[in-house]
């Protein structure tokens, strides 16, 4: 049976792992990255992180994701709102030359788009939208089985919608992006607005939220709408039969899951109101949806 080697690069670590043809994960490690981590600590800590994992036996392929814009034709990591340091980066020349295998490359909500539909919560689904809520929004699509992957891997870049023009600043430059409303680093910077602190990670701020902090509790509400709204508009443009949620975020699920939900149905068409499922997702880890990549591949 084939393996594959698959790997999330995340705005505070790269998340890998081993896994077989049928979504099962033999070996899973990770790095830590950072916002000051430069291109070339970036390529080292990637080689050191696959040299261990072959360690524990060969694979066919290896399978790449990597928040956007990128450049999938060459192979190349072109920026990251949440990894600031990396610009142009030759991820997958690297890794061909270093390890002489095969190497997938895709936007990472595009991976786990792929995962959810081989192995989670959309399998099968003939019209699958899937929104990665971590650091920042992701988005990827499948249709008839059949991967939307845009110009050159950048398709779906929900999070970089504008819904609140002329609002709070987002890490691509712009400002009213839904990811600065609803994802760990808006939650953050809107936080710090209002309080002139921080909190340690996205649980704490849930957690002050469910306790009732003012703020926060505000932040989520005012989170909650925006991307319901995004949901609403991608809904309206891609008639999706199944919506996943998945990401870091999707762990406090149960905070925001049942309004979230309510609140979409209740500004969709009513046509689509009994057609889409929204689902949270969870299960299936960025790494193993870089390494359904692989799969179907000839190599």
């Amino acid at each position: 049976m084939k393996s594959f080697l698959g790997l999330d690069i995340g705005a505070q670590s790269v998340k890998a792992c081993k896994a077989d043809e049928h979504g099962s994960i033999l070996f899973e490690s990770s790095v830590s990255t950072g916002s000051e981590m430069d291109g070339e600590a970036f390529l080292t800590s990637l080689k050191k992180l696959v040299s261990e994992l072959l360690q524990k036996g060969p694979v066919s392929a290896i399978g790449l994701g990597s928040p956007g814009p990128i450049d999938k034709d060459k192979g190349i990591l072109l920026s990251s709102a949440n990894l600031p340091k990396l610009k142009d980066v030759p991820v997958v020349p690297y890794l061909k030359e270093t390890f002489g295998l095969p190497v997938y490359y895709d936007n990472d909500a595009n991976c786990a788009a792929l995962g959810e539909y081989w192995y989670g919560q959309g399998k099968g689904s003939p019209n699958l939208l899937v929104l990665t809520l971590g650091t920042g929004i992701g988005g990827g699509w499948i249709h008839e089985g059949k991967l939307f992957d845009g110009y050159k891997g950048n398709s779906m870049e929900v999070g970089h919608t504008t819904i609140r023009p002329g609002g709070s600043p987002c890490g691509c430059g712009h400002k009213g992006c839904a990811e600065a409303y609803f994802s760990a680093s808006g939650f953050s910077t809107r936080y710090k607005e209002l309080t002139g602190n921080t909190f340690r990670n996205a649980e704490e701020f849930f957690a002050r939220a469910e306790k009732g902090e003012r703020e926060a509790a505000r932040i989520l509400d005012e989170g909650k709408e925006v991307l319901a709204e995004l949901i609403r508009n991608l809904i309206h443009i891609l008639n999706p039969e199944c919506i996943v949620l998945s990401g870091g975020l999707v762990r406090s699920y149960s905070l925001f899951g049942k309004p979230l939900e309510n609140r979409v149905r209740e500004i969709i068409f009513p046509v689509f109101r009994d057609y889409v499922r929204i689902l949270a997702g969870g299960s299936i880890t960025g790494a193993l949806g870089a390494a359904s990549l692989c799969l179907g591949r000839n190599e």
